[in-house]
């Protein structure tokens, strides 16, 4: 990379509020560390529930990179928080399975225009029904997400190649 290029990239970030930043393969490990920073980061907050509710929605973030995102080379994907005019957006993005794109954006746009209270009756449902749920997790953490955010989650997907996408999920807090 060229040093202008990396010049442009910082002062994009510190245009857009980034306070933490992170581009690459994702592991158990590295959401250790990278949440390890966020809190400390968060503990300089004033407020310790929102704190705790911008903490969540990053691991929950965090969590879905992990499981969705595996590819031949891991799990790259993205993750990147900024703060501006007194709120924090989490942004998380991976590659996915365009089969797979289909559905979750049906899911997403249903979230995405749902009041809260249909939000928690949809995530008590899916609570009352985790013991069914086969694989990681029991397919909470959109829900989890969306109940958290103080604004409707916003999503995008980027065509890659026939048979990929890159899928993008922002919650503001």
């Amino acid at each position: 990379m060229e040093i202008s290029k990396a010049i442009d990239i910082r002062t994009a970030m510190r245009a857009s509020g980034v306070i933490m930043a992170y581009n690459g393969t994702v592991s158990d490990e590295l959401m250790v560390t990278l949440a390890d920073i966020l809190k400390n980061r968060m503990e300089a907050m004033d407020d310790a529930k929102r704190s705790r509710v911008v903490f969540s929605i990053f691991m929950e973030g965090m969590q879905n990179l992990i499981w969705h995102g595996r590819t031949n080379q891991g799990a790259p994907g993205m993750v990147c928080i900024s703060q501006q005019d007194g709120e924090i957006t989490v942004v998380c993005g991976n590659r996915i399975e365009r089969e797979e794109s289909l559905k979750l954006n049906q899911t997403l746009e249903h979230l995405q225009h749902a009041d809260k209270d249909t939000i928690r009756q949809l995530y008590r449902e899916g609570m009352s029904k985790s013991s069914e749920h086969e694989g990681p997790g029991a397919g909470l953490g959109l829900l989890e997400i969306a109940r958290r955010a103080s604004h409707p989650i916003s999503f995008a997907f980027m065509d890659v190649d026939e048979d990929h996408v890159d899928f993008f999920l922002a919650a503001r807090i």
